[in-house]
């Protein structure tokens, strides 16, 4: 039981990663791209990780860095 609730948490915060990405209409780059497949692939055979979480995360904070840095 808690299993399915850790995924659908961890599921959750995937979903808000990716509205906020696309909400924000950035840049996609290729570590964004690549995290994102890898988690969405473990969301659908149920075995999201809070470290792949994080790292969808951290690759959309780097995106976003890179959108306030000027050119």
């Amino acid at each position: 039981m808690s299993n399915t609730i850790t995924q659908t948490r961890l599921s959750m915060r995937l979903d808000a990663y990716l509205r906020k990405y696309t909400g924000k209409m950035l840049v996609p780059k290729a570590e964004w791209e690549r995290v994102w497949r890898v988690a969405d692939v473990a969301r659908t055979r149920n075995t999201l990780t809070p470290e792949l979480v994080d790292d969808v995360r951290k690759a959309l904070k780097e995106l976003e860095t890179a959108r306030e840095m000027p050119l």
